[in-house]
């Protein structure tokens, strides 16, 4: 027993003396490893925030060495604007404990018995600034933790928390805070992260003593992206949120159910392609379910270095105040337009693409939708004629539009209710009454054709010729068939209104 005894002994104190060991070792290489990757969080931030108005940097102010813990200190300096003008600065302080590997007691308290070189627990500091943001979260309202593993990967969590506050006499905010964990492998190669957020609520008041209030529910994110062959990041990531709201006044909130983003980068032979979608569960105003929606954008074949040059020009003129707020418009240096002229002829070599590729809305008994599709190439000479050159740089146009009957029935009689209608037979007969009257136009104007209870139009434009609702033409035709239908619309709507007095006199007599 005494043996047994002793033996465990020997290992604890084996384990003591190696944990002291590895403790000493890792704080003398603190310092070179702070270095290392402020240098790096610096370099990366230099790359990528410019294109969004803003520059970043992290400076150490202070590092204290202890045998098991370090102390460190830094400044986070933050400048710049959304819109290139009236640029702001913002500088934080953060104070961080860095207790030494290889086993910190704070993960072996958590059961996590892998070695680690450190571990951090950091949160932002108070100042002047921040006061009212301490205040309302009765502590610092950002804090966190990382591990940095021997082979450079790091692994923690973020913690933005909760807070109520005022932010000027017009506009409060009720936030319960955002949990997000991550990881990342060594220079960042690879990130991961996921996060969770109960809601956020802002309140303002208008000029004219109007409240608009926005309100989120339930969200979670999640993220898994890589670099690709340049700084840009490939992969995916997902938002999801239970409840969207918008009330402005005393009018009845707008309720966007189960929204999901998602969207998804990839690269081959030096070439991105990429794909955004947006989903809207459902659409509710009144207490009425109004219907879903849909939303699909794809880009593809982009050339990576010629794309990578043009994001690193946009943030440069974003940087010196060169985007014109009001156009939009950049105003280009003579390098600078030649440096354009370079990168849109590689980025159009690649005869890249760009599609709308579905914008959909679905009530109870039918779905409409639309898509818009464009294919590019490089033109043999920007000096063309507008029209010769828009016939070289665009190589396909693809147009598809299918309109449900039964859709436009179900808005309008949603529209009925909302109103305070409450006669289901009137609404039903008005609801049919529009849908026919849709169709019968469209297919008056020749811009549709009627494929059962579907009013469909396509256009698809390729080699300077156009097929529109499956009938070939060229671009003079067809431009001559939109004149004039467009004309005989015109007409029709006065009409329509004719039509429509007769109807409403119609609901009268029903009514009487």
């Amino acid at each position: 027993m005494n043996k047994i005894l002793g033996s465990a002994l020997g290992v604890v104190v084996a384990v003591g003396a190696l944990s002291t060991a590895g403790a000493w070792y890792t704080g003398q290489q603190i310092p070179a490893v702070l270095d290392d990757a402020i240098k790096q969080a610096n370099d990366d931030m230099a790359k990528s925030l410019p294109a969004t108005g803003f520059n970043a940097s992290i400076e150490l102010l202070s590092l204290e060495r202890h045998l098991f813990s370090s102390d460190a200190r830094y400044r986070i300096q933050v400048t710049g604007s959304l819109d290139g003008e009236s640029p702001a600065s913002y500088a934080w302080t953060v104070a961080d404990r860095i207790e030494h590997g290889p086993f910190p007691l704070s993960r072996l308290a958590a059961f996590k018995l892998l070695p680690v070189m450190s571990t951090s627990h950091f949160e932002l500091e108070r100042s002047p600034e921040l006061e009212k943001w301490f205040a309302a979260s009765n502590g610092s309202p950002l804090q966190g933790q990382v591990s940095l593993g021997y082979d450079e990967a790091l692994s923690g969590y973020l913690r933005l928390q909760p807070v109520q506050v005022d932010l000027d006499a017009q506009t409060r905010i009720d936030f319960s805070g955002l949990n997000v964990d991550f990881e990342t492998s060594a220079n960042a190669e690879h990130i991961s992260a996921n996060g969770l957020m109960d809601s956020l609520q802002i309140n303002t008041v208008l000029a004219n003593d109007e409240t608009l209030r926005f309100a989120f529910k339930g969200m979670s994110l999640n993220s898994n992206t890589r670099k690709g062959s340049t700084d840009l990041y490939l992969g995916e990531n997902e938002v999801r949120l239970q409840q969207i709201e918008f009330q402005a006044g005393e009018h009845a909130p707008v309720l966007l159910k189960d929204f999901v983003q998602r969207d998804e980068t990839t690269e081959a032979d030096q070439q991105i392609s990429a794909w955004q979608s947006y989903d809207v569960g459902m659409i509710s105003y009144q207490g009425l379910d109004i219907g879903s929606s849909q939303m699909l954008w794809r880009v593809k074949n982009l050339d990576v270095t010629a794309l990578q040059s043009l994001i690193e020009l946009y943030g440069t003129l974003l940087q010196d105040g060169k985007i014109e707020s009001d156009s939009g418009m950049p105003e280009l240096s003579e390098a600078q337009s030649a440096q354009l002229k370079l990168d849109l002829e590689k980025l159009l070599a690649g005869k890249p693409g760009i599609a709308l590729e579905k914008l959909a809305f679905k009530t109870a008994n039918g779905e409409s939708s639309f898509s818009l599709g464009f294919d590019f190439n490089k033109p043999s000479s920007f000096d063309l004629p507008a029209e010769a050159l828009a016939q070289e740089l665009i190589t396909q146009l693809d147009a598809q539009l299918r309109v449900s009957k039964a859709m436009i029935s179900d808005v309008v009689s949603v529209q009925a209710k909302i109103a305070g209608e409450t006669d289901q037979q009137a609404i039903a007969q008005q609801a049919a009454m529009v849908g026919e009257m849709a169709s019968g136009m469209a297919l008056a104007s020749e811009l549709a054709t009627l494929d059962g209870e579907t009013i469909r139009a396509s256009l698809n434009y390729a080699n300077g010729q156009i097929t529109f609702n499956g009938k070939p033409m060229t671009v003079e035709q067809f431009m001559a068939l939109a004149m004039s239908s467009a004309g005989g619309l015109g007409g029709m709507g006065d009409a329509g209104d004719d039509e429509a007095l007769m109807y409403e006199g119609e609901d009268d007599s029903l009514e009487n």
